[in-house]
């Protein structure tokens, strides 16, 4: 018999759920822990470099983790599909790059030229502040058949940006974006809706028999209502809705460009809020020297 004490314990049980955070974070697996060791194909890497090509970003550097500490706005860099040679980071010519410079370069596209059109500005206690970067480099890394890759831009920044007790430090900044090919964004995002439809129907349908639990004098019938409940929470678990929680919605990418038909059928799409981490060293990637998460940046 279920006795009046093990109510709340239970309904304690059914309360805790596990949320999903997006996480961006820099480590090691760029591209060193990832799954496959196969890279896109050569035709593939031409393809989406293509598309990148001419792509203008206006970003918004937000400094803090929890909570913005500071913005820094009007940053605005032109990506070029124009190749540097990957012996330029070592000449100290541009920045290292976690792909092209680290253990797994085959799953880079190679380093490229990020013009910087306008440098990024905050208001401090002195005034307008100016943030300069320079040596501007960009690559995409992309494993073999997978839906998405990463755009990770990288920059030196040779002043530390203050503003209060807040501190953007100088040295190699990095911003790393998920790119997802459209297509298969799309297919994703109709599964993520259908299990999405799925999962409310059974939260509702545990929501009422925890309210018929409370509600009812009789321990059978609260029993009853409780095992309906532990039901309803399986079928929610099952739906798979929760391993979809982080999928970006319509609202939360934009086009990259058509493909190279003038068609968008198979173009790409590019997340609008990224991570900001940076490694203070100038060593490559091959070293076990720790990336720093800053913030996020943001794609206006």
């Amino acid at each position: 018999m279920m006795t009046k004490k093990r109510i709340p314990l239970m309904l304690c049980i059914l309360f805790c759920t596990a949320s999903l955070a997006h996480s961006f974070l820099p480590s090691s697996w760029i591209p060193s822990g990832t799954a496959s060791t196969n890279s896109a194909t050569t035709a593939e890497f031409g393809q989406f470099v293509n598309q990148i090509d001419t792509m203008d970003v206006n970003a918004r550097f937000n400094i803090g983790i929890i909570s913005p500490e500071f913005s820094i706005d009007g940053f605005e860099f032109h990506l070029r599909n124009n190749p540097l040679h990957s012996n330029a980071a070592k000449a100290n010519r541009r920045v290292p790059l976690p792909g092209a410079d680290g253990p797994r370069p085959h799953l880079s596209s190679g380093p490229h030229r990020i013009h910087v059109a306008h440098h990024g500005s905050f208001i401090s206690m002195d005034g307008l502040q100016n943030v300069e970067l320079t040596r501007g480099t960009w690559e995409l890394v992309w494993r073999d058949k997978s839906p998405a890759g990463l755009l990770i831009c990288g920059f030196q920044l040779d002043k530390d940006a203050v503003r209060n007790a807040a501190m953007l430090q100088k040295g190699n900044l990095y911003l790393t974006f998920p790119v997802w090919r459209k297509k298969a964004l799309e297919e994703k995002q109709a599964k993520k809706h259908a299990a999405e439809l799925e999962y409310k129907e059974f939260e509702t349908e545990r929501n009422d028999q925890i309210q018929k639990l409370k509600d009812t004098p009789n321990l059978l019938e609260k029993a009853i209502h409780f095992r309906e409940a532990v039901k309803a929470v399986e079928r929610m678990d099952k739906t798979g809705f929760h391993l979809m929680i982080n999928l970006p919605s319509k609202d939360e990418v934009f086009d990259v460009s058509a493909d190279s038909n003038g068609d968008d059928g198979d173009g790409l799409k590019i997340v609008k809020t990224g991570t900001l981490w940076s490694k203070l060293t100038n060593s490559d990637f091959h070293s076990n020297d720790k990336q720093t998460l800053i913030g996020s940046v943001s794609l206006q």
